[in-house]
């Protein structure tokens, strides 16, 4: 009788049960860095978002909207410099905050990436005129951070 090479049955469902195994613990990981990384849009456009409003406040003395169409340098806040990103929308007068005003503005970063979007809310972050960073609201499923801070990830560490 001839030997012939190959696989089992059984050996071959136990690679498929390792690999199985072995994708329910990476996938996650990776889900998790992949919503980690799009929270660099963020921080990015808040930080510049902020930026200009402080050089807007130096420039006119208000946070307000008190450029001209002919002046050189428009409100950062206008909604042609604001919009949509790839992972957020962003704005200045988010509700129940209101609109900045002479002293003090407010801008928000709203998630609309579905990773970071869940259970019917969406991670928002804010930054306003001192330069305080805030998670006001998460996902469900992540943790608030416990300090004013972004939050870097769904442990609520900043």
């Amino acid at each position: 009788m001839k030997k012939t090479g190959g696989f089992t049955l059984i050996e071959l469902m136990i690679v498929v049960a390792i690999v199985a195994i072995l994708a329910a613990i990476a996938l996650p990981a990776y889900n998790n860095y992949v919503a980690r990384s799009k929270l660099a849009e963020a921080y990015s456009e808040l930080s510049g978002l902020s930026l200009s409003m402080q050089q807007y406040y130096q420039d006119n003395r208000s946070y307000k909207d008190v450029t001209s169409s002919s002046s050189p340098d428009p409100w950062p806040c206008a909604s042609g410099n604001l919009g949509a990103g790839q992972y957020f929308s962003y704005t200045c007068s988010p509700s129940g905050i209101g609109a900045p005003t002479t002293t003090t503005f407010t801008a928000e970063a709203i998630a609309t990436s579905p990773d970071l979007t869940t259970g019917g809310s969406a991670l928002m972050l804010s930054i306003n005129q001192d330069g305080t960073k805030s998670t006001p609201q998460v996902p469900s499923g992540w943790t608030a951070p416990s300090s004013n801070c972004w939050v870097h990830d769904q442990s609520g560490a900043c």
